[in-house]
């Protein structure tokens, strides 16, 4: 992958932190990012065509739009279906994957670490019915749940 193709994605990356209110407390920085897209795709060359088909997107809605926040507000707006829906969707799978970096790198501190069940594995509560992870918790058999009132059965 070319610099100019990293540089894309670093500011596609930078515009969910600044989008999300996350980009302060983020501690990825440039460097490290680089050095994961690298990884990424000496670990699998299929990464490089996803990587490339976001970078072309970016540059045809920035060619079309005249300036990159309209691009980018597009590019994610386009993108925006469940990754399972659309399973050939690069551009998707490569936003979902820089988003999941944006909360492993910061965007837990910015939410007060507050998880959210089924975020990270890429579940989208636009399915129907959600997946298993964005159900509400349940108390396995038989343990206690401080302060739920309820103790376990002891049978």
């Amino acid at each position: 992958m070319s610099e100019v193709d990293i540089n894309i994605l670093w500011l596609i990356f930078g515009h969910i932190g600044t989008s999300w209110g996350t980009a302060p407390f983020c501690t990825m920085p440039q460097s490290q990012f680089q050095q994961a897209i690298t990884w990424q795709v000496q670990r699998d060359l299929n990464y490089a065509a996803s990587y490339l088909k976001t970078t072309t997107e970016y540059r045809v809605l920035l060619e079309r739009y005249g300036n990159p926040q309209a691009a980018l507000d597009v590019l994610f707006k386009e993108n925006q279906v469940p990754v399972d829906k659309q399973p050939n969707n690069d551009v998707a799978k490569v936003l979902l994957e820089l988003m999941r970096w944006n909360v492993a790198f910061g965007g837990f501190r910015a939410f007060n670490y507050e998880n959210y069940y089924g975020w990270m594995g890429g579940g989208s509560f636009l399915n129907k019915p959600p997946p298993y992870r964005a159900l509400p918790m349940s108390s396995p058999r038989g343990v206690d749940v401080p302060g739920s009132g309820k103790g376990g059965s002891h049978a």
